[in-house]
């Protein structure tokens, strides 16, 4: 299941940068009569990464259903005192495979046990979860609905560890993911995360697994025409995240209703010609205006990181804002990459 993980998360980063008309080998610019710059196709491919995107968890490979949970555990339990103790060396990590575009922790120690031989105790996530919590890498922040998660801090992006969003089954989830300098770093400190984890597997070896509860399914994301009217677009130009925070505060509380998530808002921009991944100033990649999203209201700040690099981030000011509101209008509130938009209503452009 870990290599259908990986292959799905490789696919998923093809099709996204192939939707925004970059070649995903090479990070070239693909040629302006290239198939994969059309419209229609650049709409498809974006609807499809969206949609794995979906597939993907970040907490945890889902488990093949052979037996009943409670049936699992108790085997579980019954393997764990005849394995041996978790160690990992050099040689095993010489062999890690570097993402060489963010993923989450779980990932990432999910990669390391693929490297460990069988009957092995295997590392987890909150073994390394609270190895960066102790070294002030993350923080337990609170999130939307008032959930906390293990989040970057400060000196945390410094080693390049940043916050990501994802919608998995209906749910909003906000995570930690890890570019290659901080995979780089967990592996640098790997026998310290070693350590927590024996004195995990020592502590609790014959604690029993709690069964978790099931997970209600929610409806997609959609608005209707008067909660949509209580946004609150002012003046001042707000990130893509805040456009997505904004219109998730208008769907009722405790409600059955998915959020929307920030890079969904984000392709409808790219799919509609407003923003395309090329690379910036500084040789680096990122989503930046077209001339059509400049015109449009989409503006580029530079800002200062805790370490003192710069950066850039893309705003979108009330006309920006507006044109995504206007689409969840037409669309009935709800959000799905319609493919033949263009074709059906003139907006395309």
């Amino acid at each position: 299941m870990a290599s259908e993980n990986a292959i799905i998360e490789r696919a998923e980063m093809y099709l996204r940068k192939l939707s925004c008309g970059v070649n995903p080998l090479t990070d070239e610019i693909l040629p302006e009569g290239d198939s994969c710059r059309q419209e229609r196709i650049c709409k498809c491919l974006a609807y499809v990464a969206s949609l794995l995107q979906q597939r993907l968890n970040h907490d945890e490979v889902a488990p093949v259903q052979e037996l009943p949970r409670k049936q699992q555990a108790q085997r579980v339990q019954k393997q764990k005192s005849s394995l041996q103790e978790l160690s990992i060396d050099s040689e095993m990590l010489s062999h890690y495979r570097f993402f060489d575009y963010p993923v989450s922790i779980s990932r990432v120690v999910r990669n390391v046990n693929e490297l460990l031989p069988r009957g092995m105790n295997t590392l987890a996530y909150a073994d390394v979860a609270n190895f960066l919590v102790q070294e002030g890498i993350l923080s337990r922040q609170e999130t939307e609905g008032g959930k906390e998660a293990n989040l970057p801090t400060a000196l945390g992006e410094s080693y390049g560890f940043e916050k990501g969003e994802s919608e998995l089954r209906g749910h909003h989830n906000i995570y930690t993911q890890c570019w290659q300098r901080a995979q780089q770093f967990i592996l640098d400190n790997i026998q310290k995360c070693v350590a927590i984890a024996n004195e995990r597997i020592a502590r609790t070896g014959d604690a029993p697994v709690k069964e978790r509860p099931a997970r209600r399914e929610k409806q997609k994301f959609h608005l209707d025409g008067e909660q949509l009217a209580k946004y609150p677009a002012d003046e001042t130009a707000v990130p893509v995240s805040e456009i997505a925070r904004r219109l998730n505060a208008l769907l009722e509380p405790e409600g059955d209703i998915a959020k929307i998530y920030y890079k969904t808002i984000r392709d409808w921009y790219v799919s509609e010609g407003y923003l395309e991944f090329r690379n910036n100033g500084d040789g680096k990649p990122a989503f930046l205006p077209t001339e059509k999203g400049s015109v449009a209201g989409l503006l580029v700040e530079s800002r200062t990181a805790y370490n003192g690099e710069i950066y850039d981030v893309v705003m979108y000011d009330q006309p920006a804002q507006r044109l995504f509101l206007d689409y969840l209008s037409r669309a009935g509130g709800s959000m799905e990459l319609a493919v033949e938009e263009a074709e059906g209503d003139g907006h395309g452009g």
